[in-house]
């Protein structure tokens, strides 16, 4: 098949199960083509040239992605910024820019756009700028470039897959462009929670649209039953990974070496991050030989090193920032047991699944985490982790000091999160699985059309 993948940033190194999803369709002999928004980093890079390049997994070239990437490239105060056209007789402010852009010029450099669009599909193009149809996208014209980009391409598309709802919702008309159904993918975060608009209201047409939607867990199926979404096009599909990438180890207690504990995840509210820095404060009264590193990087950077510094923990907290696949797999191997505090946040944003966990049981490191959203359906509660409540660094401290306590139990807590991931998150019996519902849809859709 023809597959066309729609997505906002690729490839983006913390979507690890976008990418080993895309690898294993192209493994399966599928014909894989990428549309997004921007390359990681991009936006930010035009506006500030010394801004730092996210490391990539070497997959992306090994499997040649770039060739089959397709980026919109669009304007910045269009894309990045979200600068709303209207009224023409304003202007837009950027950062970092000494002068403004009137708002007519913006819509003037669009006019090409359009061109292309409306000789393609005027229906569409017509469409794209209805905010009634596409909210705030039509407002500062992301979605009008979005088509333009699109229309290029003329080869025909067995399905389209796009990756979050947000990017299902910004590329729903490529449904109509390709003449191919839609098949979204919910992964949890900020797509199942819309910030300052009723969510309910905001994915009505894609999920009218949309052949079919896949959820993660069934934590987001239940999300997406309260959003509106029917049941009948529901489908569970968990991200999944290769076992064989990473190598199951027992875990023993060190002697005179130090407990090493890792967590992996943005630095950003939802991971939790500062709850596992605080916990560690207080394990380390009484196991002051326990160590933390934190991979990942995010806008809460700066607060985390000030909470580190407060706390009086430079020398047992490590910030890493982002890594490639291979440096998480290093740490995973040199770790004692995983940890992720994970939180709901103020805006809605919950975990949809949590694939790390499963990556770290799968090395067969026991968990300490919260039980927060899917967790507890991704790990076998009690006998592969132990979970305390959200925001509690209290409980996650003496989580982790019985964890600590009771080395003896690490290597039978490894066993069960090994074979809990190899039972229920195998990407090849996934990706199987993602194929079974491909042909469904496009049988359902060559059947509409006859």
């Amino acid at each position: 098949m023809r597959v066309g993948i729609l997505i906002s940033h690729f490839p983006v190194v913390s979507e690890t199960f976008v990418l080993r999803q895309i690898t294993g369709l192209l493994d399966l002999g599928q014909d894989v083509r990428i549309f997004a928004d921007w390359r990681p980093d991009e936006a930010e890079r035009r506006m500030w040239p010394d801004w730092p390049e996210s490391p990539v997994h070497p997959e992306v070239e090994r499997y040649g992605l770039p060739a089959r990437t397709t980026y919109v490239g669009m304007p910045v105060a269009t894309g990045y910024w979200a600068h709303s056209v209207w009224p023409l007789t304003r202007k837009t402010w950027l950062p970092g820019q000494r002068r403004p852009v009137l708002n007519v010029t913006r819509v003037i450099r669009a006019l090409p756009a359009f061109a292309r669009a409306f000789s393609r599909s005027p229906r569409l193009a017509v469409q794209v700028l209805d905010r009634r149809e596409y909210g705030h996208e039509a407002l500062t014209l992301a979605a009008l470039y979005r088509l333009a980009r699109l229309c290029r391409e003329r080869t025909p598309f067995d399905v389209l897959h796009a990756h979050f709802g947000w990017s299902g919702n910004n590329f729903r008309f490529a449904s109509g462009l390709w003449g191919a159904p839609l098949l979204v993918s919910f992964h949890g975060g900020g797509d199942l929670s819309v910030p300052d608009v009723n969510p309910v209201l905001h994915y009505r047409r894609l999920f009218t649209q949309a052949a079919a939607v896949t959820a993660n867990s069934e934590f987001t199926r239940r999300r997406l039953r309260e959003l509106g979404c029917s049941d009948e096009k529901l489908h569970l599909l968990e991200e999944g990974l290769d076992v064989s990438d990473f190598p199951f180890r027992e875990r023993t207690r060190p002697e005179r070496e130090p407990v090493r504990l890792l967590s992996v995840g943005r630095l950003v509210e939802m991971k939790g991050h500062e709850y596992a820095i605080r916990a560690l404060a207080l394990v380390r009264k009484s196991h002051p030989n326990v160590r933390l590193d934190i991979v990942g990087e995010g806008r809460l950077r700066g607060a985390h090193e000030r909470l580190v510094v407060e706390l009086g923990l430079e020398d047992a907290v490590t910030l890493h920032g982002a890594l490639p696949g291979s440096e998480v797999r290093r740490l995973m191997n040199e770790a004692h047991a995983f940890v992720l505090a994970s939180v709901g946040t103020r805006d809605g944003e919950t975990e949809g699944q949590g694939l790390v966990i499963q990556e770290a049981q799968a090395c067969g490191l026991p968990v300490v985490a919260t039980d927060h959203g899917p967790f507890s359906e991704g790990v076998v509660p009690g006998r592969s982790a132990l979970l305390a409540p959200e925001r509690d660094a209290d409980t996650l401290a003496r989580q982790i000091c019985e964890l600590v306590e009771s080395p003896e139990r690490w290597p039978e807590m490894g066993r069960v999160g090994r074979k809990h991931v190899e039972r229920r998150y195998d990407a090849s019996m996934l990706n199987d699985r993602l194929l079974e519902i491909y042909e469904a849809i496009r049988a359902r859709g060559q059947l509409a059309k006859e």
